[in-house]
């Protein structure tokens, strides 16, 4: 398992992004393993010093959360002896830690997050404490502003043709799980100066418009015939109007970001969907030594869904300010989303394996059927390489290529080490939003990480 992970992070290792000047550039920077046991995690007893800084900061908040405790037994991350790459690029960086100013948030009383259902039932993951025993729903404390986030984003995208205006509101009306719009307002809320403006919601709205269009685009060249839940606008609708609707929101997008007036910021979100082209070309045209590269997978892997994270909630950041502290909150904010990105594509990757129609909205194996390798399969190799490599390398096209490299990979222990890579990158996601100073904001990013591997679907 070790040469595994480390030869999927090492092409991805080789640089990071330098945010802290004018110009950005790659830069190369050293290597180095991070063990369970690493500098880079916190004591036990460092850990108890910041939950007890946690509980006495947020003393005056705690009345108002109307919050269950959680079950008292602790969140684990996997205990197993494979070393990850720790480097300092986009797929597989953690920047440097700096301490940062405070920030308040106080919850909406409303509850029913769609995320408590995917989680078991509760939004607590097995022993998450945050602030003296209680645990945080990310989207509770969210919850005013992702409404707002709704209504609004149905005006972004009105427009005078009733076909276009159909077409464009299609997945907005049946909204998802508002993951990365949640993601990208609580960093708003917990970087300083803790008050989430009408731009950093605006950019939240932006960042939906990019990835709804980027589903548009994926189910026509994945031939998807559903989404959340309801049939896909190309199935309904055709690939040429689901192609233009996907276009059209990200001209709407595209004007939202200009009129936020920050040229930082709209070169991070220019660069997120180029990446999302780059990487929806990487997993539709690859050779058949690429289709067997970890490398090759976890920078896909960055480009597709990482990017967008990382990029927004670094641009969210720097919309609240310019001085120093927001620059180093602003690299720390890059690290949780790349992060905690690449901890939920993994995380559904093995779900394609895991789920059903009932969970998913799709059968187990949908991935293969659709000639794409991920990381179960690239694990299982270990294993069973003789019998994968002919499979990946046809793209799963022969009679019964897919169901055999499923019988294969449930075999294996390719999901366990794809959970136990997803593990490592939300606990790296959870370090970096530790190192942010006490809030409540704070520990809801610290819940989600958790909630990202502990999801069912």
């Amino acid at each position: 398992m070790r040469q595994a992970i480390v030869r999927a992070a090492r092409k991805c290792g080789e640089s990071r992004l330098s945010v802290l000047g004018a110009e950005r550039k790659w830069v190369s920077t050293p290597r180095r393993f991070l063990h369970a046991t690493s500098k880079m995690r916190m004591s036990s007893s460092r850990r108890r010093e910041m939950d007890k800084e946690r509980a006495d900061h947020a003393s005056g908040l705690l009345s108002k959360l109307n919050i269950s405790d959680p079950r008292q037994q602790g969140f684990k991350l996997h205990q197993n002896q494979g070393l990850f790459v720790h480097s300092s690029d986009p797929a597989g960086v953690n920047a440097g830690r700096f301490p940062l100013g405070t920030s308040a948030l106080g919850a909406s009383e409303e509850k029913g997050s769609t995320w408590r259902a995917l989680t078991g039932g509760s939004a607590a993951v097995d022993g998450a404490k945050h602030l003296a025993g209680k645990v945080i729903d990310p989207f509770q404390l969210m919850e005013p502003q992702l409404k707002a986030l709704s209504e609004n984003l149905k005006g972004l995208v009105k427009s005078d043709n009733p076909v276009l205006n159909t077409v464009s509101q299609y997945f907005f009306d049946v909204p998802g799980k508002r993951f990365r719009p949640a993601l990208v307002l609580l960093l708003a809320q917990a970087a300083p100066p803790g008050v989430i403006s009408d731009k950093q919601q605006r950019l939240a709205e932006i960042t939906e418009m990019i990835h709804t269009a980027s589903l548009l685009h994926d189910d026509v060249m994945d031939h998807g015939e559903f989404r959340r839940g309801v049939p896909s606008l190309n199935s309904v609708h055709g690939n040429r109007l689901a192609i233009l609707a996907g276009d059209f929101l990200l001209s709407r997008a595209s004007l939202e970001l200009a009129r936020l007036q920050n040229v930082e910021v709209i070169e991070l979100l220019s660069t997120v969907i180029a990446h999302l082209v780059e990487g929806e070309i990487m997993q539709s045209q690859n050779s058949a030594e690429e289709a067997t590269s970890f490398d090759y997978y976890m920078r896909k892997t960055y480009l597709k869904t990482a990017s967008l994270l990382a990029h927004s909630c670094m641009g969210v950041v720097l919309l609240g300010g310019e001085d120093a502290s927001q620059r180093r909150a602003a690299e720390l904010a890059f690290d949780y989303g790349k992060h905690l990105g690449l901890a939920f594509q993994i995380k559904d990757d093995v779900l394609d394996f895991e789920g059903d129609l009932e969970t998913l909205g799709k059968a187990a194996g949908s991935d293969l059927r659709e000639g794409l390798t991920t990381a179960p399969v690239l694990f299982a190799m270990d294993q069973y390489k003789h019998d994968l490599e002919p499979l990946i390398q046809r793209g799963y096209e022969g009679p019964g290529d897919a169901e055999r490299a499923l019988e294969l990979v449930l075999k294996s222990d390719g999901l366990q080490k794809s959970t136990a890579l997803a593990e490592e990158h939300s606990q790296l996601a959870i370090d970096a939003a530790e190192q942010l100073d006490p809030s409540v904001a704070r520990d809801g990013l610290v819940q989600l990480a958790h909630l990202v591997v502990k999801r069912k679907a």
